[in-house]
């Protein structure tokens, strides 16, 4: 029985391997999920319901990370004000605070499927280029419904609702990379007047002065600090604010290592985590602070500054034995939403080809252009 299930959730090698191989990694689920799952389907659960699951699951979730990062790009701080529909769900779970968990603090994760892709249908414009064409996506919809309506209310799968998800996955492949790709194209403005580039750029923000150099000599910490474009963005020129443009603040410690939950605390205790698009952990070595230039430049060049000394303030020179990357991906994905790590936000670049994000039989052999 297990083996079925290895099948359905394997991970598939990218594209363009010729070896045929498809591998399993031993470690994709922990005994208690395998024993839930096998008891589940000898019990009555039809296997392909678990399947169209995990279908739905990658479909939908990767929808909402979209969602979240191109409505932050283009709305700054003030995306959740689009949407109210979500709140009131969100506060009823947070009540429950012995079952909060990292997405809790995600409102797009209280949204109806429907009111999801409404969202995206009225925002179309960021979307665009990372879905499929716009009549197509339309009248894919409601057979998407249908589908999300048996998960929901755990009716049998149709026969073709894998096929159908799969499909779907397989058509997003070249959106999805875009999406990726796009967020990791960095630039360096120079020459521009906005208070990040002056601040940090050119080190007239008072916290540049005193940190950055400090920074380095003193705790083997450099910042570097670069831009991206959303693939929806046409403005060529840093602006203040620049919808569609945004700040990545990058740490990285030679001698010294960050544990992701303290940072994480210090973080909230800063009040940083409002203006805060992500925070990507690479590992213990390398962090990244991502800021949406939609918000104010001043409050972004007091951030990062905020970032550098909580950077400084939380490194150790020695923590115990660092953990492996799985265990440190699992340990950062366990404190927020918007703590990246092992995911396409930090790892899809140009150079990353050929690829499949979905593995579902689709994928990426060279760079779209966009």
């Amino acid at each position: 029985m297990i083996a079925h299930f290895e099948r359905v959730l394997r991970k598939i090698m990218p594209v363009g391997d010729d070896s045929g191989t498809e591998w399993v990694d031993e470690d994709w689920a922990d005994a208690e999920s395998r024993i839930a799952m096998e008891e589940a389907v000898r019990n009555g659960m039809p296997p392909r319901a678990l399947g169209v699951f995990a279908r739905w699951w990658q479909l939908e979730t990767w929808l909402r990370d979209l969602a979240y990062v191109e409505l932050r790009a283009r709305y700054g701080r003030e995306w959740e004000g689009i949407l109210k529909a979500g709140l009131g769900r969100q506060a009823q779970d947070l009540t429950f605070g012995h079952m909060v968990n990292s997405s809790s603090s995600n409102i797009l994760g209280y949204l109806d499927y429907s009111q999801l892709i409404r969202v995206i249908s009225d925002h179309w414009d960021l979307f665009e280029k990372a879905l499929i064409h716009r009549s197509a996506w339309d009248g894919r919809q409601e057979e998407l419904k249908r589908i999300r309506h048996r998960v929901g209310h755990v009716r049998w799968p149709h026969s073709d609702d894998l096929h159908r998800l799969e499909q779907t996955l397989r058509d997003l492949e070249q959106g999805a990379f875009m999406a990726f790709a796009s967020y990791n194209r960095r630039f360096m403005p120079m020459g521009t007047a906005d208070a990040v580039t002056a601040g940090w750029m050119n080190r007239q923000h008072p916290k540049a002065k005193r940190l950055v150099d400090h920074a380095e000599e003193r705790y083997g910490t450099r910042l570097i600090l670069e831009a991206s474009r959303r693939p929806w963005a046409t403005a060529q020129q840093v602006d203040d604010p620049a919808p569609g443009l945004l700040w990545h603040a990058s740490f990285t410690l030679r001698s010294r290592s960050v544990g992701i939950f303290e940072l994480w605390r210090e973080i909230v205790a800063r009040g940083m985590d409002s203006i805060l698009v992500h925070l990507v952990a690479n590992d213990q070595k390398h962090v990244e602070f991502t800021f949406s230039a939609a918000d104010s430049g001043d409050e972004i060049s007091d951030a990062i500054g905020y970032a550098l000394e909580t950077v400084l303030a939380v490194s150790r020179l020695s923590l115990p034995e660092a953990p492996d990357y799985q265990q440190w991906q699992s340990r950062a994905r366990s404190v927020d939403f918007r703590v990246i790590s092992g995911s396409g936000w930090n790892i899809v670049d140009d150079s990353t080809l050929p690829i499949t994000n979905f593995g579902a039989g689709g994928g990426v052999g060279r760079i779209p252009a966009w």
